[in-house]
């Protein structure tokens, strides 16, 4: 009982964070799974591989559009499967941590020379939401001298696109910044749209609600848009539309809704393939047809199998 009170207070701030991205999220993670492991030096191996999977479902609980933190306790749980010894459980489980830590920063490094080539200079380019890739990429680009204005919105109702625009700026790019509903004003003025993404798999990607519209927009227009991850957030058909139990509380929409009024507060949605001009990932930049050979090679741990519930 008190591991799961102590898992409950660590994986409280995950499941409130409504402003970082999903690569970001996961290695916050990773030091979840660290606490977790430590004082477990007097417990049985079987009772250690129990907390590490109660941990690895809490995770995936707290934020299920995100696949990373899927990814993250997928791994885990793969790496300790043979371990026998307490000793050895550590071992595996710190070894898998610290690799799936390089897997996700080398990621974003190679993903950021691919964007490099994809922004015209001189121009300005959109980007929506929040992304630690999006903004590495765009920063990236900016101190190997390549000079160009970003325009975002707000991202509501979390606000997300304001941390994007301060750390932009704060790296010396020049920022517009407006409120979402002025998309159709600005857009005609960009070149490239860039998005980050939360989930992948074969009907598509999910990413923060607004990235549908974009998307339509961006088509519209015809300007590119391009949607930014590493390949550790690719999961089945099934797997991917777990983002739909993903709903916030409505007052942090309206926090003063009179009676009869429900406020929806759903944060995420699918966006198609057709849409992108496509998905950069440190596998190069893959377009719909590329996809089902990455899923294909997805093993799901038995402890993460979809028939479980909620576990925090």
């Amino acid at each position: 009982m008190e591991n799961i009170t102590e898992l409950t207070e660590l994986v409280a701030p995950i499941r409130d964070d409504l402003t970082s991205g999903a690569a970001e999220i996961a290695l916050r993670a990773i030091t979840v799974f660290q606490s977790m492991l430590s004082d477990t030096d007097n417990l049985s191996p079987g009772q250690v591989k129990d907390i590490l999977a109660h941990t690895a479902r809490a995770l995936v609980d707290a934020q299920p559009a995100m696949a990373p933190l899927f990814h993250l306790g997928n791994t885990v749980l793969f790496s300790v499967k043979e371990a026998r010894t307490v000793l050895a459980i550590h071992e595996a489980c710190n070894e898998a941590l610290a690799r799936f830590e390089r897997q996700l920063c080398d990621s974003v490094a190679i993903i950021a020379d691919h964007v490099w080539e994809l922004i015209p200079a001189g121009e300005l380019i959109f980007a929506y939401s929040f992304s630690s890739t999006v903004a590495s990429s765009l920063l990236h680009a900016r101190t190997k001298g390549k000079y160009f204005r970003v325009l975002c919105t707000e991202s509501r109702p979390s606000m997300e696109g304001r941390k994007l625009a301060s750390m932009l700026a704060s790296g010396g790019i020049e920022v517009i910044h407006t409120f979402d509903t002025a998309l159709g004003l600005v857009l005609p003025n960009c070149r490239a749209a860039f998005m980050g993404c939360d989930c992948i798999g074969t009907p598509g990607v999910v990413n923060k609600v607004g990235s549908w519209p974009l998307a339509v927009a961006c088509r519209e227009l015809g300007v590119p848009l391009y949607a930014l991850a590493g390949t550790e957030k690719f999961v089945t058909a099934e797997r991917l539309f777990e983002f739909e139990r993903h709903e916030r509380p409505g007052e942090e929409v309206w926090d003063t809704a009179p009676a009869g009024v429900k406020v929806l507060n759903r944060q995420f949605e699918l966006i198609p393939f057709s849409y992108l001009a496509g998905l950069v990932t440190e596998e190069g930049i893959l377009q719909e047809k590329d996809v089902e050979q990455f899923v294909s090679r997805l093993e799901v741990h038995e402890a993460l199998k979809l028939e479980g519930s909620s576990f925090v």
